[in-house]
Protein backbone atom coordinates (compact mmCIF):
# COMPACT_ATOMS: atom_id res chain seq x y z
CA UNK A 1 0.00 0.00 0.00
CA UNK A 2 2.94 2.30 0.80
CA UNK A 3 2.53 5.56 2.97
CA UNK A 4 0.89 8.51 2.03
CA UNK A 5 2.31 11.93 1.26
CA UNK A 6 0.72 15.77 1.92
CA UNK A 7 1.07 16.00 -2.41
CA UNK A 8 -0.95 12.78 -2.84
CA UNK A 9 -4.69 13.85 -4.11
CA UNK A 10 -7.24 10.97 -3.22
CA UNK A 11 -9.91 10.78 -5.07
CA UNK A 12 -12.91 8.77 -2.76
CA UNK A 13 -15.72 7.16 -4.14
CA UNK A 14 -19.48 7.56 -2.80
CA UNK A 15 -19.49 4.10 -0.39
CA UNK A 16 -16.46 5.54 1.43
CA UNK A 17 -17.78 9.20 1.76
CA UNK A 18 -20.83 7.75 3.05
CA UNK A 19 -19.24 5.85 5.68
CA UNK A 20 -17.20 8.45 7.16
CA UNK A 21 -20.56 10.86 6.91
CA UNK A 22 -22.61 8.46 8.89
CA UNK A 23 -20.11 7.91 11.34
CA UNK A 24 -17.47 10.04 11.60
CA UNK A 25 -17.63 12.84 9.45
CA UNK A 26 -14.30 14.91 10.75
CA UNK A 27 -12.47 12.43 9.72
CA UNK A 28 -12.94 13.92 6.45
CA UNK A 29 -11.28 16.53 7.35
CA UNK A 30 -8.24 15.08 9.69
CA UNK A 31 -7.45 12.85 6.24
CA UNK A 32 -7.43 15.97 3.86
CA UNK A 33 -5.24 18.07 6.44
CA UNK A 34 -2.68 15.36 7.39
CA UNK A 35 -2.68 12.63 4.40
CA UNK A 36 -3.08 14.30 1.33
CA UNK A 37 -6.00 16.54 -0.40
CA UNK A 38 -9.07 15.09 -0.83
CA UNK A 39 -11.28 15.25 -3.66
CA UNK A 40 -14.67 13.86 -4.75
CA UNK A 41 -16.06 14.18 -8.08
CA UNK A 42 -19.44 16.69 -8.84
CA UNK A 43 -20.98 13.40 -10.12
CA UNK A 44 -20.40 11.59 -7.41
CA UNK A 45 -21.41 13.99 -5.14
CA UNK A 46 -24.69 14.65 -6.75
CA UNK A 47 -25.46 10.43 -6.01
CA UNK A 48 -24.41 11.70 -1.98
CA UNK A 49 -27.22 12.04 0.53
CA UNK A 50 -26.44 14.51 3.74
CA UNK A 51 -23.73 16.42 1.99
CA UNK A 52 -23.18 19.24 -0.11
CA UNK A 53 -20.78 20.81 -1.41
CA UNK A 54 -20.36 24.10 1.17
CA UNK A 55 -20.12 21.20 3.67
CA UNK A 56 -17.24 19.56 1.62
CA UNK A 57 -15.21 22.60 1.46
CA UNK A 58 -15.64 22.72 5.46
CA UNK A 59 -14.53 19.07 5.76
CA UNK A 60 -11.35 20.12 3.51
CA UNK A 61 -13.27 18.06 0.32
CA UNK A 62 -12.47 19.45 -3.12
CA UNK A 63 -15.03 19.03 -5.20
CA UNK A 64 -13.95 18.28 -8.78
CA UNK A 65 -15.78 19.15 -12.09
CA UNK A 66 -15.30 16.68 -15.13
CA UNK A 67 -14.02 17.53 -18.23
CA UNK A 68 -15.85 16.55 -20.87
CA UNK A 69 -13.72 14.64 -22.26
CA UNK A 70 -13.26 12.21 -19.68
CA UNK A 71 -17.06 11.89 -19.38
CA UNK A 72 -17.31 10.77 -22.44
CA UNK A 73 -14.65 8.47 -22.06
CA UNK A 74 -16.54 7.21 -18.94
CA UNK A 75 -20.05 6.36 -20.70
CA UNK A 76 -17.82 5.04 -23.73
CA UNK A 77 -17.29 1.87 -21.65
CA UNK A 78 -17.50 0.21 -18.07
CA UNK A 79 -17.84 -2.93 -17.83
CA UNK A 80 -18.92 -3.96 -14.19
CA UNK A 81 -18.70 -0.59 -12.52
CA UNK A 82 -21.15 2.10 -12.79
CA UNK A 83 -20.59 5.36 -14.65
CA UNK A 84 -19.88 7.24 -11.27
CA UNK A 85 -16.92 4.08 -10.33
CA UNK A 86 -16.01 4.25 -13.94
CA UNK A 87 -16.15 8.11 -13.99
CA UNK A 88 -13.60 7.98 -11.05
CA UNK A 89 -11.38 5.87 -12.66
CA UNK A 90 -10.77 7.39 -15.77
CA UNK A 91 -9.83 10.69 -13.34
CA UNK A 92 -7.62 9.02 -11.30
CA UNK A 93 -5.57 7.18 -14.26
CA UNK A 94 -5.85 10.42 -16.53
CA UNK A 95 -4.28 12.59 -13.07
CA UNK A 96 -2.17 9.86 -11.75
CA UNK A 97 -4.65 10.28 -8.17
CA UNK A 98 -5.09 7.37 -5.46
CA UNK A 99 -8.66 6.07 -5.86
CA UNK A 100 -10.36 5.47 -2.49
CA UNK A 101 -12.52 2.92 -2.38
CA UNK A 102 -14.01 -0.50 -0.40
CA UNK A 103 -15.45 -1.54 -3.73
CA UNK A 104 -14.15 -4.86 -5.16
CA UNK A 105 -15.18 -4.13 -8.84
CA UNK A 106 -13.38 -0.57 -8.66
CA UNK A 107 -10.47 -2.29 -6.99
CA UNK A 108 -10.27 -5.06 -9.61
CA UNK A 109 -10.32 -2.77 -12.50
CA UNK A 110 -8.36 -0.01 -10.82
CA UNK A 111 -5.27 -2.58 -10.29
CA UNK A 112 -5.89 -3.59 -13.99
CA UNK A 113 -5.32 -0.07 -15.10
CA UNK A 114 -1.93 0.65 -12.63
CA UNK A 115 -3.88 3.07 -10.67
CA UNK A 116 -2.86 3.42 -6.82
CA UNK A 117 -5.92 2.03 -4.50
CA UNK A 118 -6.56 2.88 -0.97
CA UNK A 119 -9.36 1.35 0.99
CA UNK A 120 -11.44 3.48 3.63
CA UNK A 121 -10.30 2.04 6.44
CA UNK A 122 -6.55 1.97 5.64
CA UNK A 123 -7.14 5.84 5.82
CA UNK A 124 -7.83 5.60 9.21
CA UNK A 125 -4.79 3.46 10.04
CA UNK A 126 -2.96 5.87 8.33
CA UNK A 127 -4.10 9.13 10.63
CA UNK A 128 -3.41 6.44 13.35
CA UNK A 129 0.02 6.01 12.06
CA UNK A 130 1.00 9.40 11.63
CA UNK A 131 0.18 10.22 15.40
CA UNK A 132 -3.46 12.28 14.24
CA UNK A 133 -5.62 9.69 15.81
CA UNK A 134 -5.55 6.80 18.58
CA UNK A 135 -6.10 3.17 18.38
CA UNK A 136 -9.42 3.53 20.61
CA UNK A 137 -10.93 6.17 18.04
CA UNK A 138 -9.69 4.38 15.26
CA UNK A 139 -10.76 1.20 16.60
CA UNK A 140 -14.55 3.15 17.50
CA UNK A 141 -15.01 4.39 13.85
CA UNK A 142 -14.14 1.15 12.12
CA UNK A 143 -16.75 -0.37 14.20
CA UNK A 144 -19.16 1.91 13.48
CA UNK A 145 -18.68 2.06 9.95
CA UNK A 146 -18.97 -2.33 9.89
CA UNK A 147 -22.63 -1.14 11.12
CA UNK A 148 -23.55 1.03 8.74
CA UNK A 149 -22.02 -0.66 6.08
CA UNK A 150 -21.75 -4.54 6.61
CA UNK A 151 -21.68 -5.67 2.84
CA UNK A 152 -18.13 -4.03 2.31
CA UNK A 153 -16.94 -3.83 5.46
CA UNK A 154 -17.80 -6.97 6.59
CA UNK A 155 -16.67 -9.10 9.66
CA UNK A 156 -13.52 -10.17 7.83
CA UNK A 157 -12.58 -6.91 6.81
CA UNK A 158 -12.96 -5.27 10.03
CA UNK A 159 -11.12 -8.42 11.68
CA UNK A 160 -8.16 -7.80 9.63
CA UNK A 161 -8.39 -3.88 10.19
CA UNK A 162 -7.94 -4.71 14.11
CA UNK A 163 -4.91 -7.09 13.01
CA UNK A 164 -3.35 -4.35 11.32
CA UNK A 165 -4.09 -1.73 14.03
CA UNK A 166 -3.02 -4.33 16.29
CA UNK A 167 0.56 -4.24 14.71
CA UNK A 168 1.34 -0.52 14.98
Amino acid sequence: MGRLSASDILLTDADVLIDFVKTKRTILRSVSRHLGELVILAEVLDTVDGLTKAECGALGIRVFTTPTAMLLEAGAKRGRLSFEDHLSLVVCRTNTWTMVTNDGALIQACREASVRVRRGLRLILDLVVAGHLTKAAARQIATAIHAVNPRHINTRVLQQFEEELAKL
